[in-house]
């Protein structure tokens, strides 16, 4: 059922009890998680933090709490699946659902007790959903009835017999006429997957409405929506729409604050916003190394090319910083050099073809610390959550870092990230480098293939679902730049399947697809046609992501599956 009033509905409803809270292990539902730890905080509410990675936790941390909590919040997980069915929660159990993954499960929307949405859904979202009565229609019984009194003639008898034997073919008939209907439906409502609005968003909107937000809520909402968007989760018109929202309520932030600033200015957070170069930890790296590293220009200069390396210096050369400065630390670099940086690139970038290499963003600085922007938090934050630098640490660990990271912009979990986040990086080029020379990325008819080879370097990055989506977005960018006109014309139609080991003892792999470059809607239709080709192969799978577009299947079934999944395509 969908919530009207979040306030009213939602949020005062749980201000006396006791919750449990299940997070996803997403950089969004974690900036969320924060806004509503304050809330609780403000209001005294008593709760458990439970982080969960995919269906099978959510259903052990459900089961594992049912008996304590009455109360259960999920953040961005669970909208997509029917929760009655997999939990199976008593009658005494509500479950708030606040998730950005769409579509949003059909009966967790018409349910009218104990599952609550507190999601927004755009105009189109909303006329995308079927109609009650073409979903559900109550059994008709009177197949079951007797055609009716016993007649002592034979002749009505046998009249009356044949009438109801008509009715109940008609009614048959009727029967599958609205089931083949329904399954057209429930096709086209679910055959694309994709994100709405971010539950940090939501849970920022929420403390406004409150009279409780503030700087530090409004700083996780905005990293937040910058982690869809810098996951490819939305598209930039829908990015924009969010920063402009974002934007008024800092500036009456910044208004109500504008008379105690002398008092503040010390201890509280400034925000500002500002339009940031596209370039990865620039602020955290040296020039150069950022725009190796970037996918948003490590893709058009082609720095897996001696060529592209060229142009690459030409490009420095053109913006007239010398070499030494632009491989320094961005500490250590000249303070005018510094203040014109964004400028100089963008001037530069228009004759190399870098478009959008600027972009609506925002920063933080707390006190006299050196300033933070939006997408730095991103990487830092995402590559905590996904460290394995030690085999048994436990997910939780992470977990609790990556909040840590996210309650101040200087924080040592922050650092500890961007250093494992520049790791990554350096990990990615190189990777996309070698996927390229050899030509390990392949058109497989309706869509591109590519797989990662058990026991190469690093392979231990791809595991890990964020990880592996954003190197999946970067090398199909990066294949297409390698390409001809004629031939990127062709492929940027096409969407990207990718292959990675998951568990070599147990023989998983983990499998991705991304929709294609030319989609900026970022409608994805894998999530249903893995489904079908699993389904179709009998292939051992496992689809219990909370994005549908991720599974994990059996490395001896991978032929078969993708043999059918190039059919179901086609």
């Amino acid at each position: 059922m969908l919530i009207a009033d979040p306030v009213k509905d939602f949020y005062r409803k749980i201000l006396h009890e006791r919750v449990l809270l299940l997070v996803a292990l997403d950089v969004d539902a974690l900036a969320a998680c924060k806004i509503l730890q304050a809330l609780f905080k403000s209001d005294h509410v008593q709760y458990t933090l439970v982080p969960v990675e995919n269906q099978v936790d959510v259903e052990k941390a459900f089961n594992d709490h049912k008996d304590q909590y009455n109360n259960v919040i999920m953040l961005n997980c669970g909208g997509n699946i029917d929760l009655l069915e997999i939990l199976e929660p008593p009658d005494e159990v509500t479950i708030y659902v606040i998730d950005s993954h769409r579509p949003v499960d059909l009966v967790n929307f018409y349910c009218e007790r104990q599952v609550y949405l507190l999601i927004k859904h755009e105009h189109d979202e909303l006329a995308a959903i079927p109609d009650y009565d073409d979903l559900y229609k109550e059994e008709d019984s009177d197949a079951e009835k007797d055609s009716g009194a016993e007649s002592d003639d034979p002749t009505q008898q046998s009249s009356k017999r044949r009438r109801f034997d008509e009715d109940v073919l008609e009614k048959r008939r009727e029967r599958r006429h609205w089931e083949e209907k329904r399954k057209e439906i429930l096709f086209e409502y679910e055959e694309f997957s994709y994100n709405g609005t971010s539950v940090a968003l939501l849970m920022y909107e929420l403390a406004w409405k409150m009279s409780k937000d503030n700087n530090d809520t409004l700083w996780w909402g905005i990293i937040g929506v910058t982690d869809q968007f810098q996951n490819k989760k939305i598209g930039r018109d829908k990015y924009v729409s969010s920063v402009l929202e974002l934007q008024g309520h800092m500036s009456r932030l910044n208004h109500r604050f504008e008379d105690e600033e002398n008092s503040t200015s010390i201890n509280c957070m400034k925000i500002n916003f500002e339009h940031d170069l596209d370039v990865a930890l620039y602020r955290h790296w040296s020039l150069f190394e950022s725009l190796c590293h970037s996918p948003s220009t490590a893709t058009v200069f082609k720095v897996w090319t001696n060529n592209g390396m060229k142009r690459l210096h030409q490009f420095l050369a053109e913006m007239g910083i010398p070499l030494t400065q632009c491989k320094q630390n961005y500490n250590f670099m000249d303070t005018k050099v510094r203040e014109n940086l964004p400028s100089l690139v963008e001037e530069a970038a228009q004759k190399f073809g870098l478009t959008n290499i600027r972009y609506q963003s925002f920063s933080a600085q707390f006190g006299y610390n050196h300033k933070m922007c939006a997408s730095d938090m991103v990487y830092s934050v995402s590559a905590i959550l996904e460290n394995d630098e030690t085999e048994n640490e436990e997910t939780c660990n992470n977990f609790v870092d990556a909040l840590d990271a996210l309650s101040k912009i200087n924080s040592e979990s922050l650092i500890k990230g961007i250093k494992l986040a520049k790791e990554q990086l350096e990990a990615m080029k190189n990777h996309v480098s070698s996927f390229i020379d050899i030509g390990q990325v392949m058109s497989y008819g309706p869509f591109l293939y590519s797989y990662v080879k058990e026991g190469g370097p690093d392979v231990k990055y791809f595991s890990h679902p964020i990880y592996l989506n954003y190197f999946t977005h970067h090398l199909l960018h990066s294949y297409l730049r390698s390409l001809g006109k004629t031939k990127r014309d062709k492929a940027k139609n096409l969407p990207l399947v990718m292959c990675a080991p998951l568990n070599a003892e147990q023989g998983l792999s983990i499998l991705i697809g991304v929709p294609p470059l030319a989609e900026d809607s970022r409608k994805n239709l894998f999530g249903r046609a893995f489904l079908h080709s699993a389904e179709r192969t009998n292939s051992q799978t496992a689809h219990d992501y909370f994005d549908p577009c991720i599974m994990t299947l059996k490395t001896e079934d991978r032929s078969k599956f993708l043999d059918a999944l190039i059919t179901i395509m086609s």
